[in-house]
């Protein structure tokens, strides 16, 4: 429990760093909203995908394969519940910022503040089984997610296959299941690029912060709707839907330390890229993380009791 709390507590501590910069820089003027406009669109369309085909790149093994199978199909499970949760409370809302309240309560961050708890709780296996959710969620955001901001009321399967998460996916997959693997040379590159992926996303969170009210924000109660939904009602009913089924103690905890991460800030540059209220989003995204410094501890603690 203690070496849980100090690994969010840090985890925390360095978001809010990296965040700070990037306020900085753009109260210095050294970074513009059009920057970090095209910032956002780097890490969705390069950097992100290139954190989920790296994340496959082991040796295939039956049992490893079954393990991922079924942490996939618990993932799309928690994200149904996420989903189910959002569109009860924002999906029939005519404020400016429900589609962003919406994209809030779904994603999580569930990369830079699960990563470090899975390895400290679970180990190389608590990781593997936890990318499910990571790849997971960036499919969900490039597909739900991006005809929900964008307004369309169409299922274009051209943009469902060929948007940058499906085919990282698809590749990562290949890659995992094939006796061939990235060569060192190109595999290094993308672990290069996936690195820029917590300390670039954080950093334009900071600027987009630096453009919203945030002490406002403190005092909306949508956002404390939010961080209550998100923090502690989504994951509680993820878990309900996990136990009942009978998920392994490994793949419950692995998956569930992603749904109780705070608002991702692939929220915001989501928004951002598709012009709806990025501003909001990234208050919540700043809100919830703080809290989580309490919620995320209590629900892990409640989490391996059911387990």
């Amino acid at each position: 429990m203690q070496d849980s709390v100090q690994t969010i507590v840090s985890q925390i501590f360095i978001m809010f760093l990296l965040m700070f910069l990037g306020h900085l820089l753009y109260r210095r003027k050294m970074i513009d909203e059009t920057f970090s406009k095209q910032l956002s669109a780097l890490l969705l369309n390069v950097v992100t995908p290139a954190v989920l085909i790296i994340s496959y790149q082991r040796p295939f093994d039956r049992e490893d394969a079954r393990q991922l199978a079924l942490a996939f199909f618990y993932s799309v499970l928690t994200f149904l519940v996420a989903i189910a949760a959002a569109w009860l409370l924002f999906g029939r809302s005519k404020k400016p910022y429900a589609k962003d309240a919406r994209m809030c309560v779904i994603f999580s961050n569930n990369g830079f503040m699960a990563i470090p708890l899975l390895q400290a709780l679970l180990g190389p296996e608590g990781v593997f089984l936890g990318s499910a959710s990571i790849v997971t969620a960036t499919v969900i955001a490039w597909t739900y997610g991006a005809r929900m901001l964008s307004g369309e009321n169409r299922t274009d399967l051209k943009k469902i296959l060929l948007n940058p998460g499906t085919l990282a996916l698809l590749g990562g997959v290949l890659l995992f299941c094939s006796p061939w693997k990235l060569p060192g040379p190109i595999f290094q590159a993308a672990e290069y690029l996936g690195g820029l992926n917590t300390p670039l996303g954080m950093m334009v969170l900071g600027v987009n912060l630096s453009q919203a009210k945030v002490l406002s924000c403190l005092k909306d109660k949508t956002v404390y709707l939010i961080s209550f939904v998100k923090l502690l009602a989504t994951p509680l009913l993820a878990a309900v839907v996990l136990y009942i089924l009978g998920a392994q103690p490994t793949t419950a905890m692995a998956l569930l330390i992603g749904v109780a991460a705070p608002s991702g800030v692939i929220s915001s540059m989501m928004a951002q890229m598709f012009g709806t209220d990025y501003r909001f989003s990234a208050r919540v995204v700043a809100v919830t993380t703080l809290l989580s410094a309490v919620t995320m501890p209590l629900f892990l603690v409640l989490a391996q009791q059911l387990w």
